[in-house]
């Protein structure tokens, strides 16, 4: 039997292929923040949005809580519309999350996205 492609997946277009690679966005991009998340963005290059994820051990101590922060960060981002919008997007946490639960973050990230939308209209 043939292996079943994941259909929610990010492709590696959607990705960051580099280790630093997304230090650039990080020092000269948008910054939009949230109340736990900042959201920091530049125009790709490539014209697909590409997604990272900048979480560190001081803010979530807890390799369980870090891979539930990603893993909510990268659905809320497959389900967004900014996906094809062009951007390089990295997100990082403002402070320690603590156990803010998913939905909350999802919600939160997809008001982030939905600024960055509008911003690229402008």
């Amino acid at each position: 039997m043939p292996p079943r492609r994941r259909v929610q997946a990010l492709s590696r277009r959607h990705r960051f292929t580099s280790q630093g690679s997304f230090g650039p966005i990080l020092r000269s991009g948008s910054k939009f923040r949230g109340e736990n998340l900042v959201l920091h963005a530049l125009p790709a290059p490539a014209g697909a949005s590409r997604l990272g994820i900048a979480l560190s051990r001081r803010l979530v101590p807890l390799a369980v809580e870090r891979n539930r922060v990603k893993r909510v960060v990268r659905e809320a981002f497959r389900r967004h519309g900014a996906k094809d919008s062009g951007h390089d997007c990295v997100v990082a946490l403002r402070a320690a999350v603590g156990s803010i639960p998913g939905r909350e973050l999802m919600r939160e990230l997809a008001t982030l996205l939905d600024q960055l939308q509008r911003a690229g209209r402008r």
